[in-house]
């Protein structure tokens, strides 16, 4: 007896393997998404974390640049601070120098003033000496001109009183002149001016 094969049971075999070969492609599908998934979330996991690693590198460099800007400030406000007190010193010691010369110059002055004093007191006591000798000079002479005059000898000789009374005339010009010659020197020395004749 030819036994042929019963078309409903290998109809139901086929199907029952294209079934299984079905759900086995399903499932590596379905493993592969899966996997993929589980991929791609571990790498948006990972994503915060490279960009928290960058910032943090971004973060350090911007750091890095300020300490080096405040450094910078720094050592401006040292340089400054020592140029400041260098100036000061510098002040300082002009201003104590010349100080210190405006003394000496106080000190030199007042020397010079006590001399020059000194100078005037001398030039003084010889001007009010001499015009005492003067004095003394034009009162001689004039006392001598009286007593020829009370003795009548200017009467008797005619020609000669007019030369007597030219020359009387003329020492009391001199007299004259010479007091006012010593008032200028007086008043010169006073002044700190000098005359010479």
């Amino acid at each position: 007896m030819d036994t042929k094969p019963d078309p409903i049971a290998l109809a139901t075999e086929q199907l029952t393997h294209g079934l299984t070969n079905l759900r086995e492609l399903l499932e590596a599908r379905i493993n592969a998404v899966e996997e993929s998934a589980h991929h791609r979330y571990e790498d948006l996991r990972r994503l915060p974390t490279e960009t928290d690693r960058q910032v943090s590198h971004l973060k350090e460099l911007l750091n890095e640049k300020f300490a080096s800007v405040q450094k910078q400030f720094d050592e401006r406000d040292i340089r400054t601070r020592a140029s400041e007190d260098a100036s000061k010193v510098a002040v300082n010691a002009a201003l104590q120098a010349q100080k210190e010369a405006a003394a000496a110059q106080n000190d030199s002055n007042a020397a010079a003033i006590t001399k020059s004093e000194g100078g005037t007191i001398k030039q003084i006591d010889g001007i009010l000496a001499l015009l005492g000798s003067n004095t003394t000079g034009t009162n001689d002479k004039i006392a001598a001109i009286n007593a020829r005059l009370d003795r009548g000898d200017g009467f008797n000789k005619g020609g000669h009183e007019t030369r007597a009374e030219s020359r009387l005339a003329t020492g009391a010009g001199v007299a004259v002149i010479s007091v006012a010659i010593m008032a200028i020197s007086v008043a010169a020395g006073l002044f700190g001016f000098s005359i010479h004749h």
